[in-house]
């Protein structure tokens, strides 16, 4: 069987969505695949080449009440890129922090531009809360219990890649 790959593209401002993206790479990681984490503000495009797995992060911004359905600016920007079927054949997940609302909007909104590409989604992203609202400070962060869902949905979308369907839902 050759290497599998998952690529994690993630943006924050205070830290809480890459711990975000760190927590799903433990669990792809923990069934073998080779995970590389990239933050979207120093992303140039995207090398998917050679991706099994595909997971997109962003912090929901403003609760999901603007036009960009709560996706940061630098997320967004990549997800524009995408052309039709840049992600055909990939497994594709998305994950959103939020301290108050609107998470799921923001996942939402990000799994809509994946599958715009092509990608197959298997499983209903996740969204944590963590952080306090309009700061650029970290406020409180993700309790063990949501970082744990992050772990279990990359072992989840690490199953489904490597063809063990069983736990997707």
């Amino acid at each position: 069987m050759r290497d599998m790959k998952a690529l994690i593209i993630y943006h924050t401002n205070t830290g809480h969505t890459r711990q975000a993206a760190q927590d799903v790479a433990e669990g792809l990681k923990g069934e073998g695949l080779d995970v590389s984490i990239q933050a979207a503000n120093d992303a140039a495009g995207w090398d998917v080449a050679d991706q099994s797995v595909i997971i997109v992060g962003s912090p929901c911004h403003a609760g999901s009440v603007s036009i960009r359905a709560g996706v940061s600016g630098p997320v967004l920007s990549l997800l524009k890129k995408l052309e039709p079927n840049t992600l055909t054949d990939k497994i594709a997940g998305a994950f959103s922090v939020n301290c108050a609302y609107g998470g799921q909007k923001t996942v939402d909104a990000i799994e809509k531009h994946l599958q715009a590409a092509g990608a197959r989604i298997l499983q209903q992203g996740v969204v944590i809360r963590a952080g306090v609202p309009f700061s650029l400070f970290r406020g409180p962060m993700a309790s063990e219990k949501t970082r744990e869902q992050l772990r279990e949905f990359g072992y989840i979308l690490a199953c489904a890649a490597k063809g063990d369907d069983r736990t997707a839902q």
